[in-house]
């Protein structure tokens, strides 16, 4: 939960042309850390692949993202 975390996910998103529909933050004050759940628009499967690779060797990310794809 820093400054600049969010920015920093919102471009690699951009970057793969994966377009936020819902974007909601939960912090955790006493771990100094927050989860993060992304609700996208209908984005490429290569591209969300890709976007989750990037996610993964950021720093910033401290978990591994989970896709859950809605029909």
């Amino acid at each position: 939960d820093r400054p600049g975390v969010l920015s920093s996910i919102t471009k690699i998103l951009a970057n793969y042309k994966i377009s936020i529909q819902r974007l909601i933050q939960i912090p955790d004050h006493k771990k100094k850390t927050a989860s993060i759940v992304i609700i996208t628009h209908d984005a490429n499967e290569l591209n969300s692949q890709k976007c989750l690779r990037s996610f993964k060797s950021n720093r910033n990310i401290i978990k591994n993202p989970i896709l859950i794809r809605l029909f």
